[in-house]
């Protein structure tokens, strides 16, 4: 005797769905680029301390700054772009 095993139905995705787990992969992203953002901030004030040649540990600061003002942008347009489809969904349904 053999077994099938039985599928479990899901609703179809719905477009609130979607963009909320955008929005949740989004605070991911900006949640690992401050971590960066905090380790190149805290090599770079320690190879000043050192008395170090910080030249390097200074770019390697302005591009993690970069990476975190990208990853603060694409979080607002995702924040946005969920709050919009919620509030519209909700006058929908009214």
């Amino acid at each position: 005797m053999s077994v099938t095993p039985i599928r479990i139905r899901r609703a179809p995705v719905t477009e609130v769905e979607i963009l909320k787990a955008r929005y949740d992969e989004a605070r991911q992203i900006k949640d690992a680029w401050d971590h960066r953002y905090k380790r190149a901030l805290y090599e770079h004030s320690s190879t000043i301390r050192s008395g170090g040649d910080f030249a390097d540990t200074r770019r390697n600061l302005d591009a993690v700054e970069i990476q975190v003002a990208d990853a603060a942008g694409e979080l607002k347009v995702a924040l946005n772009a969920w709050m919009h489809a919620t509030t519209q969904h909700e006058r929908r349904a009214s």
